[in-house]
């Protein structure tokens, strides 16, 4: 690296001419990544449903929801400590910017004195007052880039707190749905447990008049304690779905109000896949590497910048007088100027160690920007897989469970009859209490897949006119929305 060289008057003017050189490109390749034109399951039905959240979430009817959405928005304490965050980096880039402006000290003295070197007490008062300033010139552009580096920091602060808030979303949803699928299957036990014991009831009937036997009375009562066993689980893990909502909301369980809807009360959604690029335009995780990524960039920059020599410009002015009546006058101002020049020369290899080591960071989340791209895509084919394979799972489910009552149905007529034995009765309950069972499991993975989509997508599902990068949720109005 050449040394300058010359006086620093000399250097300041250079400076001062050059007006400052842009020092802003740290020499590293910026990210490129192949992205496919479309969705493998991408679907071309239009929707009318808005977006923004969590008013997407209206899409599934469903006010209790809604409800929750804004609650876990307002309360939520993964949000709130994003939102810190934000105001942390927001506080960097002040730090940051510091560097730009010229540092002013004010300074004040004053000294007394006495003489009796003419046999009589003299005394003298000397006051200075002064201003000084001191100023690093930005000629490299380092100080620059760490502004940048900061701004960009600042960015991915900002889009880290959007993904929470996404997820945050989607862990409600996902939640509540869980919640009120337990309710379902808990509804559907006691249902089918009321069926089992009005049977078993009829089989203890028959077995008085002589028509049934014993082991049919056994048979039934073992139906009637398995069904009876399956209950408390289920009754476990709806307080404990009951309890994860109150912290996803702010709350303590014992201060949670529980208010659900019927399963198959909520729509599913239908919604549309978009395109990759509106992807791209949408994920908040996207958007925060790629802030990191410039982040580092300027880090880069700055780090190549302390290689070259800094200049600081100083200057100091004020009054000094030997009185202070007149310290104010003309003859008692002063000032003076000086420019200097600071050449790195021992510690050349620490910075080159810098600049290296800033540059393997880039690199770094540069393939964790593409990584994160590339996982984006899977993540929406996954949610779209899901979503359009639990739909048809539910259509063959509930032909499934209309057979199953059918036969059911049947199989009551042909016992009273006398045509089939407990034992095939016993066998066609089950295959009912199952299918029942069944349809709710799958209707509850069907919504949770909209919910995979809507998270996967970025925090909606459609792209509305003039929203710009990952702007869906809005990190403003999750602010507005926390305490």
């Amino acid at each position: 690296m050449r040394l300058l060289r010359g006086g620093a008057a000399a250097v300041l003017v250079a400076a001062l001419s050059a007006g400052g050189c842009t020092g802003l490109n740290p020499n590293v390749a910026s990210p490129q990544i192949a992205v496919p034109d479309a969705y493998k399951g991408k679907s071309a039905r239009p929707s009318q449903h808005p977006a923004g959240s969590p008013y997407d979430f209206a899409a599934f009817r469903s006010k209790k929801l809604i409800d929750l959405i804004a609650a876990g928005r307002g309360f939520n304490l993964d949000i709130a400590a994003a939102i810190a965050r934000v105001e942390q980096a927001e506080t960097q880039v002040r730090v940051a910017s510091q560097a730009l402006i010229p540092t002013i000290q004010a300074d004040g003295s004053g000294t007394r004195s006495f003489s009796h070197a003419t046999g009589r007490a003299v005394r003298g008062d000397t006051v200075v007052g002064q201003l000084g300033a001191s100023y690093e010139l930005d000629f490299w552009g380092k100080n620059r880039s760490g502004v940048a580096s900061a701004m960009a920091s600042q960015a991915a602060a900002d889009y880290a707190a959007a993904t929470v808030a996404i997820t945050t979303d989607a862990t409600i949803a996902t939640t509540y749905f869980d919640a009120i699928a337990t309710q379902k299957q808990i509804d559907i036990a006691k249902a089918n447990l009321a069926i089992a014991q009005k049977t078993l009831d009829a089989i203890v009937a028959r077995n008085k008049a002589g028509t049934t036997s014993g082991l049919d009375v056994a048979q039934q009562e073992t139906l009637v304690a398995n069904v009876k066993v399956t209950i408390p689980p289920l009754q476990r893990q709806l307080e404990q779905y009951k309890h994860a909502l109150a912290v996803l909301v702010g709350r303590a369980p014992e201060f949670f109000s529980w208010r659900a809807d019927d399963l198959y009360a909520i729509a599913v959604p239908q919604i549309p896949a978009g395109l990759p690029s509106e992807l791209l335009c949408r994920r908040p995780d996207i958007a925060d590497a790629e802030a990191q990524l410039a982040s580092q960039r300027f880090l880069v920059s700055k780090a190549r910048a302390a290689m070259f020599p800094s200049i600081q410009l100083t200057g100091a002015g004020g009054f000094q007088s030997v009185a202070l009546a007149s310290l104010f006058q003309p003859q008692s101002t002063f000032y003076n100027a000086a420019a200097g020049l600071t050449q790195p020369i021992t510690n050349l290899v620490e910075l080159q160690a810098t600049l290296d080591q800033n540059r393997a960071v880039y690199t770094e989340l540069l393939a964790t920007y593409k990584k994160t791209i590339i996982a984006a895509f899977q993540d929406v084919e996954d949610a779209l897989v899901a979503y359009r394979k639990t739909a048809e799972q539910e259509r063959l489910q509930r032909e499934a469970l209309q057979a199953a009552r059918r036969a059911y149905e049947i199989s009551q007529a042909q016992l009273q009859g006398g045509i089939i034995d407990i034992t095939t009765l016993l066998s066609i309950q089950q295959t009912l209490f199952s299918a029942e069972n069944s349809l709710a499991l799958v209707r509850q993975a069907r919504l949770e897949s909209a919910v995979s989509l809507y998270r996967a997508l970025g925090g909606g599902w459609i792209k509305p006119e003039g929203v710009t990068l990952a702007e869906v949720p809005s990190l403003i109005d999750v602010k507005r929305a926390t305490p």
